[in-house]
């Protein structure tokens, strides 16, 4: 039921404020929620779920890549012997919830413990978040 109602409130929330909000309160307008084309109103529905749905993953991951680049950029000014083993990581890509990193093999796992700690701290949630990770010498075995 949780699932369900989450779904029907989220179109109830277009229909009533002709957008919807991710958990960050980003709006997006629905503005054919009231369509008499049913083709139409069935896209905006879908629609509505997915951007909350997907918005909200977005924030989190832009909430995520925040937190990372301060902690990068305080190893790399070396004011803290704790993450100054870190500078050499670079964050290189962002593909919808997926951040691809590179940095020396030696120091591999201290960045994969610092990446996966500030993924699944980047918001609170009623759920725990769990993040998968992977090291690899190259993106295509990564995969």
């Amino acid at each position: 039921a949780g699932i369900t109602t989450f779904l029907e409130e989220c179109v109830v929330q277009a229909k009533q404020l002709g957008y919807v909000e991710t958990m960050l309160k980003r709006r997006r307008p629905i503005p054919e929620i009231e369509s008499t084309n049913p083709s139409r109103r069935a896209f905006a529905e879908r629609t509505a779920i997915n951007s909350v749905v997907q918005g909200s993953a977005a924030d989190l991951v832009k909430l995520a890549m925040v937190e990372i680049h301060e902690t990068l950029k305080a190893a790399s000014a070396g004011t803290d012997r704790v993450l100054a083993p870190l500078a050499p990581c670079k964050m290189l890509l962002q593909i919808h919830d997926e951040l691809v990193f590179e940095a020396p093999a030696g120091i591999a796992e201290q960045v994969q413990e610092m990446i996966v700690a500030k993924m699944e701290g980047a918001m609170t949630l009623t759920v725990p978040l769990k993040v998968d990770a992977s090291i690899s010498a190259n993106w295509f075995e990564g995969k």
